[in-house]
């Protein structure tokens, strides 16, 4: 056992790892693309679906047949591409160009997800209304020290993270000190 009675799993050092349980087949695919060309080992194709996928989301033929995983997805917004990363015993020289690659529904999230909102769209922020935000903001009351700096750092010039690590006044607290 470690320091605060917790096991830490292989060689004290982090989170024990479980190899991931294997997934069956998805209920229902979708086409996510057409293969272009191999490239160092993975399959590149040019997504044809309005939706995104997710990183590391399981590519499949119509049979639902799995061939590998979404490594990278790239270019540009309205006529992207992805690699995939194949399985064992997939070879990505065996594709045809045009052939098309499926996805599992419940792993593609929508464009709007990755657009800056419009103005005037939605309330935006965190929705907690009006001046209800937590932080500092004003300094409300009376009081002799209102607005300057307490504590130990009194009198120093700075602020800010000073005495907390950050900073080169940090008062001997933090990494490295």
């Amino acid at each position: 056992m470690g320091k605060g009675g917790k096991s830490k799993g292989k060689d004290g050092k982090g989170k024990g790892k479980r190899a991931p349980e294997p997934e069956g087949p998805p209920d229902e695919i979708e086409e996510i693309g057409e293969f272009l060309h191999s490239c160092e080992d993975e399959m590149i194709f040019k997504c044809t679906n309005t939706r995104v996928p997710h990183f590391n989301a399981r590519i499949f033929l119509e049979n639902k047949e799995e061939l590998g995983k979404i490594d990278e997805i790239f270019g540009p917004i309205n006529s992207f591409c992805c690699s995939v990363k194949p399985f064992e015993g997939i070879k990505p020289d065996s594709f045809k160009k045009g052939k098309k690659l499926y996805i599992d529904n419940q792993k593609l999230l929508p464009m709007s997800r990755f657009l800056t909102p419009e103005k005037g769209a939605g309330k935006g922020g965190k929705g907690k209304g009006k001046d209800k935000g937590k932080g500092k903001g004003k300094v409300k009351g009376k009081g002799k020290d209102k607005g300057k700096s307490f504590g130990k750092d009194k009198g120093k010039s700075g602020g800010g993270f000073a005495g907390r690590g950050g900073g080169d006044k940090g008062g001997g607290r933090g990494r490295g000190s």
